[in-house]
């Protein structure tokens, strides 16, 4: 079993009151994991795994980590979670994109520094000796500016040409994306023959 964490979607259309096109195009995105946790239950035992030396993780170009064998068996329930936490100067999670209307196109910068737990759940998971699986937790980036409207893109202040949303940066749009951020991820499981 390893795991991947992977952006889907990247491409975002923004709220707006006229029938032009608005939208932002996620370029790049980081995610600073400081632990992964794995549990499995299965018969009323539970099996965990955890790791909390993670390196950096490309959202955009996803590999995969954090290798380890479970017991063959169908199991009640899998959990995974990827806690994301700002270290130093580099943030939980990082994006970088373009917001673009037809009249303008600013590159636009997200710095989330608050800690992210992104756990999620499958029911009945069946693993075999001869199978190899991968978790899959997708952010989908698409979500993540719901109910950011043009307006708010466009009065948003600049920092020297960039649109910058951070803790510090047009925190109401910070806010908006950090509580999308919290909800709108899933797990898929991947086997592959070995």
């Amino acid at each position: 079993m390893s795991y991947q964490l992977v952006a889907t979607n990247k491409t975002a259309n923004v709220e707006g009151k006229s029938t032009a096109t608005a939208n932002i195009v996620w370029t790049s995105g980081m995610a600073n994991p400081r632990m992964i946790k794995f549990e499995a239950k299965k018969d009323g035992t539970e099996i965990e795994y955890k790791s909390t030396n993670v390196d950096t993780i490309d959202l955009m170009n996803p590999i995969s980590f954090g290798g380890f064998t479970i017991p063959s068996g169908t199991y009640d329930e899998i959990e995974l979670r990827i806690d994301l936490e700002k270290e130093g100067r580099t943030p939980a999670l990082r994006l970088e994109g373009q917001f673009t209307n037809s009249t303008l196109s600013l590159p636009v910068v997200v710095e989330i520094d608050e800690p992210i737990e992104l756990k999620t759940e499958q029911q009945d998971v069946t693993i075999t000796d001869d199978m190899s699986f991968v978790a899959v937790t997708t952010l989908d980036l698409s979500t993540y500016t719901l109910g950011i409207t043009t307006t708010m893109l466009l009065n948003a202040k600049l920092d020297n040409g960039v649109l910058v949303i951070s803790s510090t940066s047009n925190k109401d749009l910070y806010n908006k994306i950090l509580a999308h951020l919290h909800a709108n991820h899933h797990v898929e499981f991947h086997h592959h023959k070995r």
